[in-house]
């Protein structure tokens, strides 16, 4: 297809339904209203969609099967730092992720115990022992506890630990570091993310999340020090 190609929106949803086999005009439609998308009209009102809206309808619509987030949140990023539509959720913005120290993949995430199962492909039971090992925390919305997308991250990794061996006991050990390391940064910024200057509050949330980033790289550098002869990197 060239670049100057338009198309109405039944011939997108014909050609994404193998993809995405419950899309329909009206989701198409629903995903206009709400401003994700944006395509020409012509002056008799007909949608016409673009190549490059082509390829961000389907960003979108992977963005909300792989990884559950909210439209609010892919609304906000679109926005904000544009996407190139081309590259993979999780290679994209590799750079500013590493430096903020946040997976743009599952900000804005909110899922229950069954939904976590489905995107980490682990077995809720085994979920249940993160949670009650305090590894995995959520929060209560009603009836259900909802977690966010640091949780997936963690089940995540976890996931690959139980199959390089590890047991969920094994874990702890992280926790226990967490805790440790999170005692000390406290002390150190407590007075400052609390202080009455707002300005003064956003530096230090800045600093404080500079801290986690250079710690995790100490963090690595020290265990390949300690694993030295063990292994070979």
């Amino acid at each position: 297809m060239s670049e100057q190609e338009l198309f109405n929106i039944s011939q997108v949803c014909e050609s994404l339904i193998g993809e995405f086999p419950e899309l329909t005009v009206s989701k198409i439609r629903y995903l206009e209203s709400q401003g994700l998308v944006n395509p020409l009209r012509t002056e008799s009102g007909y949608r016409k969609f673009s190549t490059d809206d082509v390829e961000q309808l389907v960003w979108i619509l992977r963005q909300q099967r792989d990884y559950f987030v909210p439209l609010g949140t892919l609304k906000e990023r679109l926005e904000r730092n544009g996407v190139d539509f081309n590259s993979t959720a999780e290679s994209n913005t590799s750079d500013s992720k590493a430096a903020a120290g946040k997976d743009p993949v599952v900000t804005g995430i909110s899922l229950d115990i069954d939904g976590l199962s489905r995107a980490s492909g682990v077995p809720t039971e085994k979920i249940q022992e993160l949670i009650e090992l305090g590894v995995v925390k959520g929060r209560q919305v009603g009836s259900k506890e909802i977690f966010e997308g640091d949780s997936l991250l963690t089940i995540r990794s976890a996931k690959r630990l139980f199959e390089l061996g590890m047991e969920t006991r094994h874990l702890r050990m992280y926790l226990v570091a967490a805790q440790r390391e999170a005692g000390v940064i406290e002390q150190l910024f407590s007075a400052k993310t609390k202080s009455g200057d707002v300005e003064s509050r956003t530096e230090a949330k800045r600093e404080l999340d500079e801290v986690v980033v250079l710690g995790r790289e100490i963090h690595k550098c020290l265990l390949k020090l300690s694993l030295d002869g063990l292994e070979t990197w």
